[in-house]
């Protein structure tokens, strides 16, 4: 995404009161690839970057675990009560 709102990674300059700004949009990817991947290739080169995107990453997978471990008895519940009469075969 590169510096890039969800919305303009998406959809570019195309809609009113967004703007990718210094950021890399879908769009702007397709349309000259190359100069896309340096500019990306060129940020992950920076030491700095790549701590970052450790550490969020690492703060995420930690945020997944506890909320899996916190929600098993309410998601339990509502396949118990809910999914299991309609025999849909659907969990969450």
């Amino acid at each position: 995404m590169q510096g890039a709102n969800p919305v303009s990674f998406l959809f570019g300059d195309a809609l009113p009161g967004y703007s990718s700004g210094a950021g890399t949009s879908i769009q702007e990817i397709i349309s000259n690839p190359q100069a896309s991947l340096d500019a990306i290739g060129s940020s992950l080169m920076n030491p700095q970057t790549i701590v970052n995107i450790a550490g969020q990453s690492f703060l995420a997978n930690m945020g997944f675990r506890f909320a899996k471990k916190a929600l098993r008895r309410p998601v339990n519940t509502i396949n118990r009560l809910a999914f299991k009469p309609l025999a849909l075969g659907v969990k969450l």
